[in-house]
């Protein structure tokens, strides 16, 4: 039982840190076409900014950018967005936790049926 419930477990933190994009595709689109428009001129920027369109607080702060929200209205709405990004890592962490936890239930339970057995 406690090897099925730690590959349940491990499967999910696993594929919910490494198999999900931290963001939609719609808001990385969205991100990568503010960067153009915003920062078009210079080349060096773009290919700086553009891969970072992946991560929360990026995606924030573009849409501040582009909405011409004021400093403080961005500072929050990025704040906020990368508390999201913190607490998901922190919830995929905690299940990938508890899933090796449960497979190592597991096998100290076969070790000692083993030993009984014998």
């Amino acid at each position: 039982m406690y090897a099925g419930l730690g590959a349940v477990l491990l499967g999910i933190g696993l594929y919910l840190q490494f198999g999900m994009a931290g963001v939609s595709p719609a808001d990385r689109s969205h991100c990568e076409q503010a960067v153009e428009k915003v920062y078009g001129g210079s080349e060096e920027t773009k290919s700086t900014l553009l891969p970072k369109c992946g991560e929360p607080g990026m995606v924030a702060m573009m849409d501040a950018r582009t909405s011409g929200a004021g400093a403080e209205q961005a500072a929050q709405s990025i704040a906020a967005a990368n508390r999201t990004g913190l607490v998901g890592i922190l919830l995929n962490c905690a299940l990938i936790g508890a899933g090796i936890g449960a497979l190592g239930a597991a096998a100290a339970t076969f070790r000692q049926s083993k030993k009984r057995a014998v």
